[in-house]
């Protein structure tokens, strides 16, 4: 997963509401890498992209996993949106501000591709 700030000022994202993903290393995944992250304006982060994974054993076998990216203008400090994140034989996202949050999943590969795309406004 990456995020794109196409906007000139910064953006600060938080991940909330976080069910049955990978973190903090286990299995390579660091969802963790994208909250409270500081992203300059005009800047993609990280480079190269995070590996992220859901859990689908022991307790998480056969649960939708889940979680939530939060953006808001480090400027300002009002919130841009957020993305609410699913995966269940496939990643899905849905912005709550798709005029200016875009979100881009390609599940075709071995692993998905997630790229996250913040506008100018």
């Amino acid at each position: 997963m990456s995020i794109t700030n196409n906007r000139s000022s910064s953006i600060r994202t938080f991940i909330t509401d976080v069910n049955c993903m990978y973190d903090n290393g286990e299995e390579d995944s660091n969802l963790s890498v994208f909250n409270n992250a500081l992203i300059a304006g005009n800047t993609t982060y990280p480079e190269p992209s995070q590996y992220i994974e859901a859990k689908n054993s022991g307790d998480c076998w056969a649960v939708t996993s889940t979680f939530t990216l939060k953006i808001v203008d480090e400027t300002s400090h009002t919130d841009i949106g957020k993305v609410d994140f699913t995966e269940n034989d496939g990643y899905g996202g849905t912005s709550s501000n798709p005029d200016v949050i875009d979100v881009d999943i390609d599940n075709s590969g071995d692993t998905a591709t997630i790229s996250v795309t913040v506008e100018e406004t």
